[in-house]
Order: structure tokens, then sequence, then C-alpha cells
């Protein structure tokens, strides 16, 4: 660790002690942020990530696995009586949903993580100055978990980004979303019965506008000669009025009424999706659209027996995220808002790219891969 950044955390540590000994008089854990570390190895995972490859193929396999489904199934059966007390405890998410973050996060409580909550915070904080007052906001919140007792200082462990427990809650969101269902005086998220953790996550979803009876997502079958300037791009119609577009909703029964979006967010060659409702509710709980898809799917398969219909497109199609990067600093010098130049595939970068392909004659999907790289760095 190189002492320029030692130095830095110990510049935040002095001064965020002392403006938070200022404001938070009532909070007797302060004192334990003078042994509060500096992470190397959360620094190394927040500022050294690897170039990823956009594949959302590669994230499926890996959270929506045979094995996932197969120990999710198993899940469902062992803990039938733990989702039978989050139903009756008035929480109307189902179980398969339950199951399927729990496996998405911490593949069912085997990888909860064993970072020092408070060390990971804390160098976040330190660190990265764009969200310096979110992570600051979670070490109060950590500090105010100790001092309730929910858990020992010992015990207050979680991932390198300071997420906790089976369903992996921010301490924030701990404190905000937190159920007791035993009544025992502590939310534990953290032990081996994971009912709190479930039952917090099912009353997260339920005050995130969680519709019962709907599913996050289903698969869907497009037919020859769709205009893909409908998808992709928050339009909303009916499952009914989609039907009549020769949609065909592969993966269950939904309601004729209601209201879904679809996407294809591997190209016009790989599968699509519609999105419900719902699928707001997984975003709330975590932004990323890979994750929200994985959750759903895995949450179908859960429910029944599937496998996707179209299948992904090549794995060299896809991107690096400095690669797209490039691609949006071309849209942007077309007079394109891609909504920044970071190497993400947002809303505003993929409605760029599909007005882009529609100037050149392609297939507008929104889908940033090969071709139009290709086409952006000859121009």
């Amino acid at each position: 660790m190189s002492p320029d950044l030692i130095s830095k955390f110990e510049e935040w540590r002095g001064i965020f002690f002392a403006q938070t000994r200022y404001s938070h008089e009532n909070l007797e854990f302060l004192e334990i942020l003078e042994t509060v570390c500096l992470d190397e190895e959360v620094w190394n995972k927040a500022n050294n990530q690897p170039e990823v490859m956009f594949s959302l193929q590669k994230y499926f396999e890996i959270l929506t696995s045979d094995s996932q489904i197969a120990t999710g199934t198993e899940k469902l059966s062992s803990e039938s009586k733990t989702f039978g007390t989050i139903g009756d405890f008035g929480l109307p998410v189902s179980r398969e949903i339950l199951a399927a973050i729990w496996g998405v996060e911490t593949r069912y409580g085997e990888i909860k993580g064993d970072h020092p909550v408070l060390d990971a915070l804390a160098t976040h904080a330190a660190t990265n100055a764009r969200r310096r007052e979110f992570f600051e906001y979670n070490l109060i919140s950590a500090l105010q978990i100790l001092q309730d007792g929910m858990v020992r200082p010992d015990q207050l462990k979680g991932s390198w980004a300071g997420a906790m427990g089976h369903t992996q809650f921010m301490p924030s969101v701990y404190l905000e979303y937190g159920i007791d269902v035993r009544h025992r005086g502590e939310v534990d998220i953290w032990g081996d019965d994971p009912l709190d953790a479930l039952a917090s996550t099912a009353n997260y979803l339920h005050k995130h506008g969680w519709e019962e009876c709907l599913p996050v997502l289903s698969e869907v079958s497009v037919p020859q000669g769709v205009d893909f300037m409908k998808l992709n791009n928050g339009h909303e119609s009916t499952v009914s009025d989609w039907q009549k577009e020769g949609m065909e909703f592969v993966n269950r029964e939904v309601p004729l009424n209601a209201n879904a979006e679809i996407i294809s967010p591997a190209g016009k060659d790989g599968p699509k999706f519609a999105l419900f409702c719902n699928f707001k509710s997984i975003l709330a709980y975590n932004p990323s659209r890979s994750y929200a898809l994985a959750v759903g799917y895995l949450a179908n398969c859960l429910t029944s027996k599937q496998t996707l219909v179209s299948s992904w497109p090549p794995t060299e199609t896809y991107l690096t995220r400095s690669e797209l990067k490039k691609v949006q600093s071309y849209l942007v010098g077309q007079g394109y808002d891609t909504g920044g130049i970071d190497g993400l595939t947002g809303t505003k970068t993929i409605k760029s790219i599909q007005h882009y392909q529609k100037s050149r004659g392609w297939v507008p999907d929104g889908f940033p891969d090969r071709q139009l790289y290709q086409a952006v760095v000859s121009d």
C-alpha cells in the first residue's frame, strides 16, 4: 500500500472522526473509529477491476447455473417453514424470488463475506470522493448497529463493498428495513438461520412497489421483422397488445392486462425479455440490469423447469468496457447523448446506438457489438 494512500486515509479519518463526534454526541461507539484500518484488498477490488467482457451470457451461466437451480430447489424444500413464516408475516413476495436473491447474492448463504464492515466502508469513504457521502452515511449506520447490540464488533463482517448477511444489506438499509421475525430483540442477518434476512428482503421489496401475482420477467419470442425501435427504450404495452404484435410470452402465464416493456439485452440474435413492474423493485434492491435479469430468470427456473428458447450470440461479439467508451465518445461527437462516457450500457447509450444503427440501415437493437465498434474506429 502506497504511503500516499495511507496518508490520505489517515487525513480522512481524522476529519471524519472530528465531524462525527461533534454531530453524533450520543453515539457511544465513535471511539472504534480510531481502530478502523485501511483495507488493502477492498481498495484493490474497488480500483483494479479487470477489463470485463460485456457478456450477459457469462453472468447468466454463473448465477443461474444448473447447480444454482438445484441448490435453490433444495432450499425451497428444506426452508419451507422459513418461507411460510414470511408469508404469514404479511409480506406477499414469492418464495422463489426471495430464494433467487439469496442465491445470486451469497449462493444461499455460503459466501457472505469476511471483510470487517467498518474497515471496508472507511476504505471506500476515504478513497472514493464521488461516493464519499454514501459510504460515510453507511459507516455511521454500522456504528449504530453496534450500539444497538444487534451484533458484536467481531461479527460485523460482509463483502468488500460493505454489504452484509445472507442477502447483502448495506448497514443503512438494514436499519430501515430489517425485521426481527422471532422477536428476539435483534435482526440477525449474519447467522445460519436465514429467516430475518429473507423477511427483511421481502419487506424491502414490498416497500418498493412489489406486485403480488406478477413475475419479474418472462422470456419472449419476437416475430420476424419486429420493430426494434419499440424495444429497449422503456416503451410499455399490455401483454395483450404485445401478443397482437406477434410476441409470444414463453416462460409462464401472465395477466393479459399487465404492462410490460421488452428488451433484447444481447442484441437481435439473443434472448428477449418482457419486464414487468417487479423488475423495477429488483432494480431498487440492486441497480444493475444484469443482476435484475439474473434474479428474475433464476426465480422463473425455481418456479418451473425452464431453459432459454433463444441462444446467446458468440462471445467475441461483446465489447470490453474501454471499447464501449470509444463508441460512446464517437456518438457524443456525432451529437448523440449517451449519458456519459463510462463504458456502461445505460438507457441513453442504448437509445443513441439504436438511432445510429437506424441511420446506417442496420437493425436498431441498441446492442454495442463488434460491427458497431468496427464502424466507429474506421470512421
